[in-house]
């Protein structure tokens, strides 16, 4: 929502200049002080701004912001979003407001909440832009303390940034820093909506930065206009980059990790590249951007459907040249997955078509960064939809296997503890902490140890089985998860990566621990994990908490993984379960006890009861949690279960429209003419909003555990079938939802009763989960009173 505290002219001053100048602030829990020192410094300017609008991303900030910003005669507009925002969609929202409340030709910069603007930051910038051909300009910044003092006359010399990157560069490392920007709003109207990503990977300034070289010049100002205030709240820091730095690792795990982060970052800069590309074709075919005045020409190597890299080897040659070493190494990385991807894919090419392979390549490609697909572009680099899934690539055949291969080797620590921490903590064993792949159980674990955290624990933040791609993001993450009193909370929390560690110790990584802490396992082989490391290093919490939040030996055919999972439940532990129903499964395996500790699913109800349901015209739509790679989600019966539906109704495709959301897939022809198509993964923002717009939903999981879309689906309002299992039965918790028996013929039969009935009424759409266990804050009450106590033993103990 806006809240517009006033409207300015563009503003006569001191230089002489009428430009119209908004300022974009992103607000989140600032420093009273610094924040004060940021505005003064904005009134202050030569070109005194015309507007500030503050996108308040912590929802709480706007009246201190709204008092500051009047103290020192500055026209406020507050962007107050129904939730709390990461970067990215803050100056996102700030821009979208900044098209809507300037006129055409506006001036608009960001700002932080926490450095200082030189004076004629704003004046300086305007000069430039006078230019018509120049889109963009920022400049270098002075780096300092939380007290101001310098620790670096040049951000640019300090992060060894190139001046003037091409676009192609700026794929590789971005060199335009948000806070030193000033812009044209119609470079905000082409950059809107940015497009979409699963958490953070990548930020406001790079897109803007492409869009700009793209569309124009991009002017650097060659001294700094900034103070860029660096101190432990930083979202991004500054980055001492060094001219190598680089050493070699060996081994499986980590050779394993260095391919997938230069995956990750190919994937990242070929997602950009083409969604440069297609927000240029739309806003041509729309006529809102003449043609031949945006030149892409550069970005071809990471358009190209086929293509070897040759010019990204050139691209290594030169940089080398110029002794950027480090930008050579990650261009040469780009150049060797282009011609792979290639390569692979011909191989695929000879089971099905080379299209084909190459667009499933680049599914997986994109599922690690940024999470979703970007928009298909045909050969003349027009907007095109297509949707592909991907099968993985047999691995290579080979004449003999060392012992060691056999071996699972996400049960064994890959990392060891550095026994030099102050104090113990609550050590987290997660197997991501990537936002794209934080989902579900995963943020639910994060969750729980944030809530430790706030209750006084330290808490130690371990990803176990994936690099970690982008600390900051995946810091911005966990930290945007945090409540009130999120400050103390979040300094009490620390991140790792297990594999690649805090730093390289003679025998491989190693990570900063205490004899005392006491592990948290997550999933079973993190619980084996949990019981080596305490038996190895004989630490002083010999039992682990266990988060049990499915029966795991399940999600396997009878042999040595359903075993080893099986094993976990057998070991020496504090057991945490996520619903009664899966405690009580267990209880009655014998692997519990009947009133273990439990707490109901973290669904915010309200995030999908609250929402309005749109009139909408056309055929009603059912959508369907579809997730073919999973077992559990039992798709094959899904789709059988929806033939017999279809048919028994005589649902065509003009009656019903059908939509798969969850993983890629590809479509799905019915006999009746009915098609289903795939979303794959919604971004989490998205998501609530899409289900307001579903009819019908269906969503089986063949588990103990209740899963989350049944009952965020009923709550949005949609009729929605499930299945049974044992004791579980989710037509307990709404009438909205219908539990029948997991077979075809059961499922069609519930999908007929749900078409035939009415709409949902809004009470039952507030759903009570009371049954399924405790608040998660009272299972965190109990589970830090237990944490408490195992930690005087430990001490009494030693």
């Amino acid at each position: 929502m806006f809240y517009p505290t006033g409207t300015a002219e563009g503003i006569a001053d001191a230089t002489g200049r009428q430009d119209y100048v908004a300022v974009i602030m992103a607000v989140f829990r600032p420093n009273h002080t610094q924040l004060e020192a940021q505005v003064a410094s904005i009134a202050r300017q030569t070109l005194r701004p015309s507007l500030l609008i503050a996108v308040i991303a912590d929802l709480e900030s706007g009246p201190l912001v709204q008092e500051i910003a009047s103290r020192h005669g500055l026209e406020c507009s507050l962007v107050v979003p129904e939730q709390g925002l990461d970067a990215p969609r803050a100056f996102a929202a700030g821009l979208t407001a900044a098209t809507e409340q300037t006129p055409p030709g506006a001036l608009i910069a960001f700002s932080d909440q926490d450095d200082i603007w030189h004076p004629a930051k704003l004046e300086r910038g305007a000069v430039a832009l006078d230019d018509p051909s120049v889109s963009l300009v920022h400049s270098d910044a002075r780096v300092v303390d939380a007290a101001g003092t310098v620790m670096h006359p040049s951000l640019f010399a300090l992060e060894r940034r190139q001046r003037r990157p091409g676009l192609r560069d700026l794929l590789l490392r971005n060199n335009v820093t948000g806070m030193t920007m000033l812009f044209r709003r119609e470079l905000a109207e082409l950059s809107l909506p940015f497009p979409a990503q699963a958490g953070v990977h990548f930020y406001h300034d790079l897109w803007l930065g492409l869009l700009a070289t793209a569309r124009g010049r991009v002017v650097v100002l060659d001294e700094p206009l900034v103070d860029y205030r660096q101190h432990e709240g930083n979202a991004i820091g500054a980055l001492q980059r060094g001219r190598g730095g680089w050493r070699p690792q060996f081994g499986r795990k980590a050779l394993w990790s260095w391919g997938r982060r230069r995956a990750t970052s190919y994937a990242l800069a070929r997602y950009l590249a083409r969604s440069v590309q297609a927000r240029i074709s739309e806003f041509v075919l729309a006529g809102r951007l003449a043609p031949n005045t945006a030149n892409t020409q550069a970005l071809k190597p990471y358009l190209r459907r086929r293509g070897l890299g040759l010019p990204l080897v050139a691209d290594a040659a030169r940089l080398l040249l110029f002794g950027r070493l480090d930008l050579a190494r990650i261009s040469m990385c780009h150049a060797t997955i282009t011609a792979g991807r290639l390569g692979l894919s011909l191989r695929e090419a000879l089971k099905s078509g080379l299209n084909e392979s190459l667009g499933r390549f680049d599914t997986r490609l994109y599922g690690l960064s940024p999470g979703v697909a970007p928009p298909e572009l045909d050969s003349g680099g027009n907007v095109i939809i297509k949707e592909l899934a991907l099968e993985p690539a047999p691995p290579p055949q080979q004449r003999s296997k060392p012992a060691s291969s056999f071996i699972d080797t996400r049960k064994l620590p890959s990392w060891r503890p550095r026994f030099d921490a102050p104090e113990p903590a609550l050590t987290l064993l997660v197997p991501t902490l990537n936002p794209t792949e934080a989902f579900a159980g995963i943020a639910t674990a994060i969750d729980i140890g944030i809530g430790l955290a706030a209750r006084g624990h330290r808490v130690r933040m371990i990803a176990t089985d994936l690099p970690i791609a982008n600390a900051a993001a995946s810091r911005a993450f966990v930290e945007g998860r945090i409540g009130n009193g999120g400050a103390e909370a979040a300094s009490r929390i620390s991140l790792h990566c297990g594999i690649t560690g805090d730093t390289s110790g003679p025998e491989g990584p190693e990570i900063s621990q205490h004899i005392d802490d006491c592990f948290l396992a997550t999933a079973w082989w993190t619980a084996h994990v949990a019981r080596s490391l305490t038996k190895e290093y004989n630490m002083g919490q010999w039992r682990f908490i266990y988060l049990i939040q499915d029966y795991e030996p399940n999600f396997y055919a009878w042999g040595t993984t359903f075993a080893e999972a099986a094993e976990s439940y057998g070991m020496d532990y504090l057991p945490v379960f996520n619903t009664t129903l899966l405690r009580d499964h267990c209880a009655n395996l014998g692997l519990c006890a009947p009133d273990a500790l439990a707490f109901r699913p973290s669904i915010e109800v309200a995030r999908y009861s609250t929402g309005t349901r749109p009139a909408r015209s056309g055929p009603r739509r059912l959508a369907l949690y579809g997730r073919p790679e999973v077992e559990r989600n039992m798709y094959p019966m899904a789709i059988e279960a929806l033939e017999r539906f279809v048919v028994a109704e005589g649902l065509g495709r003009d009656d019903i429209e059908l939509v798969s959301v969850g993983l890629q897939h590809d479509p799905v022809e019915f006999s009746t003419g009915a098609r289903l198509t795939s979303l794959g993964k919604l971004p989490w923002e998205d998501y609530p909003g899409y289900l307001l717009s579903v009819d019908l939903g269906l969503s089986l999981m063949l588990s103990p555990h209740p899963s989350h879309p049944p009952i965020e689906m009923a709550a949005s309002g949609v009729r929605v079938v499930t299945n049974t299992y044992g004791s579980k039965d989710l037509s307990r918790l709404s009438p909205a939802i219908l539990s029948p028996q997991p077979t075809a013929e059961g499922l069609s039969a519930a999908l007929s009763h749900a078409w035939a009935a009415g709409p949902v009424p809004d009470a039952e759409r507030n759903i009570d989960l009371s049954p399924l266990g405790l608040p998660i804050d009272e299972m965190m009450d109990q589970l830090s009173n237990l944490l408490s106590q195992m930690q005087t033993k430990s001490e009494a103990a030693a």
